[in-house]
């Protein structure tokens, strides 16, 4: 309890099927905190991301960061999900699980915070004339 740890480090990835192509590997610049009971993450991501102009439909190449700040914890028991029933989300309900290995997953996290951070009309150039 209370150690803390900093990871920086570039990780190649790469999420087609979410339509994020990326064109550097993901730098990671993280500070982990264990607080017993889960452990924090705060920090950054950032890479670069191909993406399509919203005027003239050219592909183009743009830096992309994101902050992050997520918990991790040990699994907790899920409710059962039926379709009879509706469960009321909890705190807990939105933490990543450590795995069984005590190992954080970033994959899902990275995945997650990067596709937010992607802007809703990307322009190849501030003063783009479109089609």
């Amino acid at each position: 309890m209370g150690n803390e740890a900093d990871v920086v480090e570039e990780e190649k990835l790469n999420f087609p099927e979410d339509n994020l192509i990326l064109t550097e590997p993901v730098k990671i610049n993280i500070h982990l905190t264990n607080t017993g009971t889960s452990v924090l993450l705060k920090g950054s991501f950032s890479t670069m991301v191909e993406l399509e102009c919203a005027r003239c439909l050219k592909k183009f190449n743009a830096p992309l960061r994101a902050e992050v700040e997520e918990e991790y914890a040990k699994a907790l028991p899920q409710p059962s999900m039926t379709k009879e029933k509706e469960v009321e989300l909890k705190e807990e309900d939105f933490v990543y699980p450590i795995g069984e290995d005590n190992t954080l997953d970033l994959e899902e996290v990275i995945r997650q915070n990067l596709i937010l951070a992607l802007p809703i009309k990307p322009l190849c150039q501030e003063n783009c004339k479109g089609v």
